[in-house]
């Protein structure tokens, strides 16, 4: 079993990636189409396309145009991308089952590195380390808002009021500059903190440094630790909004 997504402009394979607000969604067994569904991804940002791509666990994308850089993103994330493709979306989709259609490659100047895990596991693993850390976990606010994997929230130690955070998991390291500056616009209000949770590489850290994003790198955050600390919010360690008593760094 394998799911295919294909951009829809009508009945036709869209001319753009990017700008596609229709998908059909293809769940495939071998030479038969299981079930069809259609996801709308609105909004002007590739990147939300990326990201509904990989929320639905999708294998294989079939589309026409597509900019190299969210091609090599689907890439690194695992997806299969056959892109080029002009011709209707129900004929691209026989032509990908009859094996006439093939994936293309990564551009050559293509620094794309996969990450360890998938874009699910690193969810529920962002998932276990908040709520070992005594924070109640729930899924994002919706597909519209793709960016939002998870909501933490936690009493205040300080205050007693809620502190809600919003969580992005960064499922590769290829241009997450796009990944946090759009995880950024979509969580600046509503929330009194977001955290990016990916591994820690030097770009990352720059980025998330920029736009004023906590940074948890799942394979090194020592979670007990930082729960023990009296007074203080739990896992975070910058200022968060409203409850500064409880938040910030800690001098000695």
């Amino acid at each position: 079993m394998m799911k295919v997504a294909v951009p829809q402009l009508g009945d036709a394979v869209a001319p753009r990636f990017e700008a596609a607000r229709n998908f059909m969604v293809m769940t495939i067994d071998g030479n038969q189409i299981k079930s069809i569904q259609n996801v709308e991804c609105a909004g002007p940002e590739g990147y939300r396309r990326v990201r509904m791509i990989q929320i639905h666990s999708i294998g294989t994308l079939i589309c026409n145009g597509i900019k190299g850089a969210y091609k090599d993103m689907l890439i690194a994330s695992g997806v299969a991308v056959i892109s080029g493709v002009s011709a209707g979306a129900v004929e691209a989709v026989d032509l990908f089952i009859s094996g006439r259609l093939a994936p293309t490659l990564p551009d050559d100047n293509s620094t794309a590195e996969s990450c360890a895990m998938s874009h699910s596991q690193l969810v529920e693993r962002a998932r276990e380390i908040f709520e070992q850390s005594g924070y109640t976990v729930s899924p994002g606010p919706g597909q519209d808002s793709f960016l939002v994997d998870l909501v933490a929230e936690i009493k205040c130690p300080a205050c007693s009021r809620t502190v809600r955070v919003a969580v992005c998991c960064g499922a590769h390291t290829y241009r997450a500059d796009l990944e946090i500056r759009e995880f950024h616009q979509a969580s600046s209000s509503n929330y009194n903190a977001r955290v990016y949770v990916s591994p820690a590489h030097s770009s990352v850290i720059e980025c998330c440094r920029e736009y004023s994003l906590e940074l948890i790198d799942p394979n090194l955050v020592d979670t007990l630790t930082r729960v023990s600390t009296p007074g203080r919010i739990p896992l975070l360690r910058g200022p968060v909004t409203g409850h500064e008593k409880a938040s910030g760094p800690v001098y000695e």
